[in-house]
């Protein structure tokens, strides 16, 4: 669990961090493409408080975060919105946070956007946290720039399978592209998870200022259940303190064995947040 002897910062001050560190990550990422896929023509505006990212038509990472969070939102402050993803064709997809003005929820709802992409955000002070006992089979190194492709397609793959395996050779190349640019990106270190010498999984840690995220985490399926994620996150938990980051972040899209690995080491529940889409 987490050290008493470690000072809690404010709750706005971790939400502040935590938007700064999303939208790092957005901007990093998004600058990432240009080197994954040099036909893509980028994008990077500044509005309303947030930052509006194209990276492609059928990118996940297309999307805009901390909209709404510098002051009141006005219609127009949407419409730029919207004119700046239409006139790509791409969909329009904000996220919504606790630090979002109220009133953009309900112009968005008025506008026929739905809710999803609901996640918890979990935060915990560094370097508090206790070394757990992990099982001596599990290695975890650093992923170079060499390996990439390896790294992406593993954790594409680990992310993709739920009941069966998936065959690296036919994930959707939008998806891989998409993984290498949450793996490569600037302020990003990508790692590999070993089970007695065989590649079984990956994670990302994002450093920026004093805060790190710990994200982009999977394990291939017939390897789960061996202590794989409880490895790769004592690893960058560690690795952050060592970056002398003073906390870390992560999230989760559900209740399961990621939060229950993060409360285990002690992470503290923070915020929700969620996206609001408009139908494309």
């Amino acid at each position: 669990m987490a050290n008493s002897r470690c000072e809690a910062p404010e709750r706005s001050l971790l939400l502040e961090h935590l938007q700064g560190l999303s939208v790092t990550m957005l901007k990093a990422a998004t600058s990432a493409m240009a080197f994954r896929d040099p036909d893509t023509t980028l994008s990077l505006v500044e509005c309303a408080g947030g930052c509006l990212a194209f990276s492609g038509t059928d990118v996940p990472l297309t999307r805009a975060i901390g909209v709404g969070t510098a002051g009141r939102v006005s219609e127009d402050d949407v419409d730029a919105v919207e004119s700046f993803y239409k006139s790509r064709n791409a969909p329009v997809r904000i996220v919504v946070s606790e630090r979002t003005d109220l009133r953009l929820r309900d112009v968005l709802r008025s506008r026929g956007y739905n809710s999803d992409d609901f996640m918890q955000n979990w935060w915990i002070p560094l370097p508090c946290t206790a070394p757990p006992t992990l099982s001596p089979d599990i290695e975890v190194v650093s992923a170079g720039f060499s390996q990439s492709e390896a790294w992406v397609r593993t954790v594409a793959a680990g992310f993709a399978e739920e009941h069966s395996p998936v065959d690296e050779a036919k994930i959707p190349t939008r998806m891989l592209d998409t993984f290498y640019c949450l793996g490569f990106a600037d302020g990003a270190q990508a790692f590999f998870a070993k089970h007695k010498g065989a590649i079984v999984g990956g994670g990302v840690l994002h450093v920026n200022g004093e805060a790190a995220f710990i994200r982009t985490t999977s394990c291939r399926i017939q390897h789960r259940n061996k202590g794989v994620q409880r490895a790769l996150l004592a690893f960058r938990l560690n690795a952050a303190a060592r970056a002398g980051c003073r906390f870390a972040f992560s999230s989760t899209d559900k209740p399961g064995p990621s939060s229950r690995n993060l409360r285990s080491f002690g992470f503290n529940a923070l915020s929700t947040s969620f996206t609001m889409s408009l139908p494309h």
